[in-house]
């Protein structure tokens, strides 16, 4: 018996400590769970380097049948350079008189790879196109985060209000599933700017994403640093008719985010003033319903029913102060070459009358 009492002693003896570094591990394990959820979150919400290569190899407009293009190098407020590509007509006064699309892409992959997607645009509303790579994505310096983005579809609009050529044309926002959030959040903040906004599969904000993306992170939303609350900043939106495209098995984003955001919209609708219109696709799963039928069929009717119908643009004076860079590169179709902006060829040509003038004080 005195050996099972001495046992017994032993383990009441020994539980605190257990359980004193039994507490400890689980709030070290939790502490290290929670910091890894926080200083990894960008990178689950942007994977910019999927799918492979991503980084690295970015496909021209020439290689889709658009060999009318700019590759331009912006830099945004806070000195990131970032890359897009102006796509236009065939001609300086086509380009003048189309419309311009403003293309947002989704959180994965460069716009090069929306190039596809693009084309059928460029095909069927025969508009002007200009679409990015945030900062970290494609070619484009820096690395992703909500603000950032946010100065980079800034920057990006200052460029197409600030190109004579696209200066005075009416402008389409358009953006798929993370480019939705970013495309509400610009035309929020620049109503008068926008003709018209095109959404597709878009949801209300990250946190209320994660529990369906990553169920078992639903209860540390609160540490979410990229929030992207798109059902608070589309609520602004009083006046730009908007199109609203749901993939109703869409596996990433649940469909009714998407009817929310319809709802939101419509609650802003003030008589003829601003339309709201829904298309959905049964089939149509996140990554997927841009090729659904009648897909770009319905985009094109209302284009052709709200942006061709609205009235010319009216400058507002309120953006188009970008200072052109010192070079361009631009495309004949197969190749990439720089050009000098006019801004770099009036100086040069400023410099050089006056070297000219003091070589000829010289021979005097």
């Amino acid at each position: 018996m005195g050996g099972t009492e001495e046992t017994v002693s032993s383990i009441v003896n020994w539980a605190p400590t257990v359980s004193y570094y039994t507490l400890l591990m689980v709030c070290g394990v939790s502490m290290f769970g929670l910091s890894a959820v926080w200083l990894f979150q960008r990178d689950m919400v942007y994977p910019a380097a999927f799918p492979a290569h991503s980084r690295e190899r970015v496909p021209l407009p020439s290689q889709f049948g658009m060999p009318h293009f700019d590759d331009i190098r912006l830099e945004t407020p806070d000195k990131v350079l970032i890359r897009g590509y102006l796509i236009k007509q065939a001609t300086d006064e086509e380009t003048k008189r189309a419309s311009t699309l403003l293309y947002f892409h989704a959180n994965a992959g460069n716009m090069g790879h929306r190039l596809p997607i693009a084309k059928h645009m460029y095909d069927q509303m025969k508009c002007n196109i200009f679409m990015l790579s945030y900062r970290g994505y494609g070619l484009s310096d820096g690395q992703p985060s909500e603000t950032g983005i946010k100065a980079d579809a800034l920057t990006a609009l200052e460029f197409i209000r600030s190109h004579p050529l696209t200066a005075n044309t009416k402008l389409v926002a358009y953006g798929q599933s993370l480019g939705g959030a970013v495309a509400i959040d610009l035309v929020a903040a620049n109503e008068p700017e926008f003709a018209g906004l095109v959404l597709e599969n878009t949801f209300l904000s990250i946190p209320k994403l994660v529990p369906h993306v990553l169920p078992v992170l639903k209860y540390l939303t609160f540490l979410a640093s990229e929030k992207w609350v798109s059902e608070a900043a589309i609520r602004k939106i009083t006046a730009v008719p908007i199109l609203f495209l749901s993939g109703l098995q869409d596996d990433l984003v649940p469909p009714p985010h998407m009817r929310k955001l319809y709802e939101l919209a419509q609650r802003n609708q003030d008589g003829e003033k601003m339309k709201v219109a829904w298309e959905e696709f049964p089939d149509g799963k996140h990554n997927d319903t841009c090729v659904q039928p009648n897909y770009f069929e319905a985009i094109a009717k209302w284009w052709k029913d709200t942006v061709d119908a609205a009235d010319p643009y009216v400058p507002t004076g309120r953006l188009g102060t970008l200072e052109a860079r010192e070079s361009v590169e631009k495309s004949d179709g197969e190749n990439i070459y720089k050009v000098e902006s006019a801004a770099s060829a009036s100086a040069e040509k400023s410099h050089s009358d006056v070297d000219l003038a003091a070589s000829d004080k010289k021979t005097d």
